[in-house]
């Protein structure tokens, strides 16, 4: 019966996530239009109507690969769903298939993959219109082929689960930019688990096509758009939702007041006439060129220096909502799952400390803190733990091992005898 275990658990899961489709699904897919698919939908219709060149200035947002499965699934949104659930299914096998590359046993392995298939946020985030399950496949690939870099004896091995990883980090990136400088502190890893020559060409296989990958799209950026960051969401998130949050706990003002304070701050450090700013002017600092982002960041930054205390304050807000809020129906099952997720996660990774295993500690650490230090820097108030699925596999792999070490543990005390009784 254990050989059917795992097609079990992947059965179980993707019947969750079809299952929660149904539940919200009606039929003019409003609750699917409420949200970013309009700019993927507007960038599938540009690539069909023949802009191979991303030229659309949607794309100094949004980065092409998704676009692309949208035109590929001729903008049809029911196919579009189908193939996002299928892929946020396949991370449950990759799930399992992490975990044994942590040496952990069949069963500790089978229950990494059942947490992947049992999170909430993970089911909720299965059947949307968005890029996330795209996203997350190819970052659950590529924390499987890092694994098997550091295993890797021979250098031609090497070097192919090193650019397989690489590859997966940059096309995920190219699905949404959140891991767009991920390959930075992995190939560091690298460097020091294979040690010597070896780790030099881990890390240098593992680098060189997602920089490749990073480089391409800056380049694009600057030639269409003259911004050559990666993408321009970070900035004004950083402005729109980070500083707008800060200014919000420290004046106390209502929301449009503050929109409208930051907009004109814009304007002004471009050297515009603000007088006819507004709230909605934000829309207008989507996109634009660099001097614009470079103003946006500016502002940012002055408004976090003139309320570091409130800046501080808002983190554990921040935190909050990326590790445990889950908006909607999911909310109460979703914050409770999460609490018993993270304690698990952290008594798990604190048993790996025991252990001395200090590269996976590594592994796991890294990733987490890119990812949460990544959002916390842009975004405190428009987040949930739409935010924390592209941790999911490794905090699975954690809350397995930490799981299965507590039981061992009460066992073994359960087990031995009890104290003789003073006289």
């Amino acid at each position: 019966m254990r050989r059917f275990g795992l097609p079990a658990i992947i059965l179980l899961g993707l019947v969750l996530r079809v299952g929660y489709a149904l539940a919200v699904y009606e039929p003019s897919l409003v609750i699917y239009h409420q949200g970013d698919y309009e700019l993927y939908r507007l960038g599938g219709q540009e690539i069909l109507a023949g802009d191979l060149a991303f030229s659309h200035n949607l794309y100094q947002m949004r980065p092409p690969l998704f676009p692309l499965l949208v035109a590929l699934l001729n903008l049809d949104p029911l196919w579009i769903l189908a193939v996002n659930i299928c892929l946020a299914t396949a991370i449950i096998p990759l799930a399992y298939a992490l975990a044994r590359q942590f040496d952990l046993q069949e069963k500790p392995a089978l229950l990494c993959a059942l947490i992947v298939a049992l999170d909430p946020t993970s089911v909720k985030y299965s059947g949307v219109l968005l890029p996330e399950p795209l996203a997350n496949v190819l970052l659950a690939l590529a924390y499987v082929a890092i694994m098997k870099l550091a295993k890797a004896r021979q250098p031609t091995v090497t070097i192919g689960w090193g650019l397989l990883s690489g590859l997966m980090i940059a096309l995920s990136a190219l699905t949404r930019p959140a891991a767009y400088l991920l390959w930075i502190p992995m190939a560091l890893w690298a460097v020091i688990a294979r040690r010597g020559r070896r780790g030099i060409l881990a890390a240098c296989a593992l680098a060189a096509p997602a920089a490749l990958g990073f480089g391409f799209w800056t380049q694009h950026n600057a030639h269409y758009f003259d911004n050559s960051s990666y993408t321009t969401v970070g900035a004004w998130n950083m402005v729109y939702a980070r500083a707008a949050s800060v200014l919000y706990q420290a004046s106390g003002d209502d929301i449009e007041t503050i929109y409208t304070e930051l907009a004109r701050r814009v304007e002004t450090a471009l050297g515009n006439n603000a007088a006819e700013v507004t709230a909605r002017w934000r829309h207008r600092h989507y996109t634009g060129p660099s001097l614009q982002q470079d103003a946006m960041t500016e502002v940012a930054a002055d408004v976090f220096r003139e309320h570091p205390l409130h800046y501080l304050l808002t983190i554990p807000v921040g935190m909050y909502r990326m590790l445990l809020q889950v908006h909607g129906a999911l909310f109460t099952l979703g914050l409770a799952w999460n609490v018993a997720l993270l304690l698990a996660a952290a008594y798990g990774l604190k048993e790996t400390l025991l252990r001395r295993a200090w590269m996976e500690v590594l592994f796991l650490l890294l990733p987490s803190a890119y990812f949460v230090t990544g959002t916390l820097l842009v975004c405190t108030s428009c987040t949930d733990t739409r935010a924390r699925i592209m941790l999911s596999p490794l905090l699975a792999v954690m809350a397995a091992y930490g799981a299965m070490r507590w039981l061992k543990h009460r066992k073994a005390r359960s087990a031995s005898p009890s104290r003789p009784a003073h006289s």
